[in-house]
C-alpha cells in the first residue's frame, strides 16, 4: 500500500477487503506456555499436510483468547497480574486496550473471553465469563462507553450448573465471531451465545450415547462456518457432526474417521516405535481445524505432552503434526484482514 497511491485506494475499498477475507483459508495461531510470555506461532497447513510456521508479527505476546475478522483478542503485554484485554489487528497494526472488567479478572486461566461481531448493529464486542460464580460480562468496543455490561447466565440457579467450583471456562469455539459456544462438562448440552441476541442459551448434543453419558468423550470444534461435534463411539471410529441450523438445533453427520480406512504416514525411518503406527482413535480428541474445515488437529485426550496429529477429511490421510513446540495449550483459527473497527457491512 505505501508503494502506489492507486494500489492503496483499491486495497482500501470495502468490497476488496471483504472479498479478500472470504477467499483466504484459515491458519492456526498456536501457543505454548513460557516463563513470562507465551510462545506463539502462526501455522499454515498445506495440501500435503506439511506445516509452515511464521511469526505473528507481535512481540511479547501473552495469552490469545480468540480471533474475529482478522482481529485478535489477547492479554495486554507487560501487565502479568492484572492484565487488561487488548484487541489488535496484526496486518494493520491497529491496537486498542480495553478497560479492566468488573470482576478484576487476570485473564489467564480462570476465564473465557471472546471477540465477537454484532451484525445487527455493526459493532464489535468482547464477551467475558469469569469462573462459575461471578457471572457474564459484555464490553461494546464501538459506542465509546468504558463500562462493562453484566448479563444473565444460562441457568436460573447455581445448582443447575453441570460442573463444580474447579471448572474453568476455557474451551471456547467461535463461529466467525457471530455465535459462541462453550463446553460445560455436560453429557446433554453445551452453552451458546448468539451475539445479536446478547444472551446465553443451551444447545443440545445430536445424540446421547452411553459413551458420552459415561465419559463426556467429545469435542466442539469449528469446521468451516459451522460448529462440529466430534465423538468416538468405539476404539476404531470417530464421528463428526455439524450444527447446520443453530436456532433450530439441527445436526447432520458430516464425516466418520475409520481406522482401517485411514492412511497413516510415518514421519521418518528414525521415528520412535510409538510414532510409526497409527494411534488409537479412542484415545484421541479433536482440538482444532484448519483450511476452512478440511483438516483436523487431534491429540491424546489425557496426555498433555503427547504428539498432535493432522487428519485430512478428503484424502483420509493422517500424519504427525509437523511443528515441534512443547506443551501446546491453545489452537486459535485466524485469518489476516484489512478490516477496521468501523464496519460498513
Amino acid at each position: 500500500m505505501p508503494v502506489c497511491k492507486a494500489w492503496k485506494e483499491n486495497f482500501s475499498r470495502t468490497s476488496f477487503i471483504e472479498q479478500n477475507f472470504k477467499e483466504l483459508k484459515s491458519e492456526l495461531v498456536i501457543q505454548s506456555a513460557g516463563s513470562w510470555h507465551m510462545k506463539t506461532k502462526l501455522i499454515d497447513i498445506g495440501e500435503d499436510l506439511e506445516c509452515e510456521s511464521r511469526e505473528l508479527g507481535l512481540s511479547k505476546i501473552h495469552k490469545i483468547h480468540s480471533s474475529c475478522d482478522g482481529f485478535i483478542l489477547m492479554n495486554e503485554p507487560g501487565d502479568y497480574y492484572y492484565g487488561k484485554p487488548r484487541v489488535i489487528n496484526p496486518a494493520t497494526k491497529f491496537c486498542i486496550t480495553i478497560p479492566g472488567c468488573p470482576s478484576r479478572c487476570y485473564h489467564r486461566n480462570y476465564c473465557s473471553a471472546a471477540l465477537a461481531f454484532d451484525s445487527s448493529t455493526n459493532q464489535y464486542k468482547v464477551v467475558h465469563i469469569f469462573k462459575y460464580y461471578y457471572g457474564f460480562e459484555i464490553f461494546n468496543l464501538s459506542n465509546g462507553d468504558e463500562n462493562w455490561e453484566r448479563v444473565s447466565g444460562p441457568w436460573e440457579h447455581i445448582h443447575d450448573q453441570p460442573f463444580d467450583v474447579n471448572f474453568l471456562w476455557k474451551n471456547l469455539v467461535s463461529i466467525n465471531g457471530r455465535i459462541l459456544h462453550w463446553y460445560v462438562n455436560s453429557s446433554e448440552y453445551f452453552i451458546s451465545m448468539d451475539v445479536k441476541e446478547g444472551k446465553f442459551s443451551r444447545t443440545y448434543l445430536p445424540e446421547r450415547s452411553e459413551v458420552i453419558n459415561k465419559t463426556n468423550n467429545y469435542a466442539l470444534v469449528q469446521l468451516d462456518e459451522f460448529l462440529s461435534f466430534i465423538t468416538c463411539d468405539s476404539e476404531t471410529t470417530m464421528d463428526i457432526w455439524i450444527l447446520e441450523d443453530f436456532h433450530g438445533q439441527v445436526w447432520s453427520k458430516k464425516h466418520t474417521i475409520v481406522a482401517e480406512l485411514t492412511n497413516y504416514i510415518c514421519p521418518s525411518k528414525s521415528a520412535r516405535p510409538t510414532e510409526k503406527t497409527m494411534p488409537e482413535l479412542g484415545k484421541l480428541v479433536a482440538v482444532a481445524s484448519a483450511r476452512n474445515g478440511e483438516v483436523l488437529i487431534l491429540k491424546h485426550q489425557k496426555n498433555r505432552n503427547s504428539k498432535e496429529y493432522i487428519y485430512d477429511t478428503k484424502s483420509r490421510v493422517m500424519k504427525m503434526f509437523g511443528i515441534s513446540i512443547k506443551h501446546l495449550e491453545s489452537f486459535v483459527p485466524h485469518k489476516d484482514s484489512l478490516f477496521s473497527m468501523k464496519r460498513i457491512s
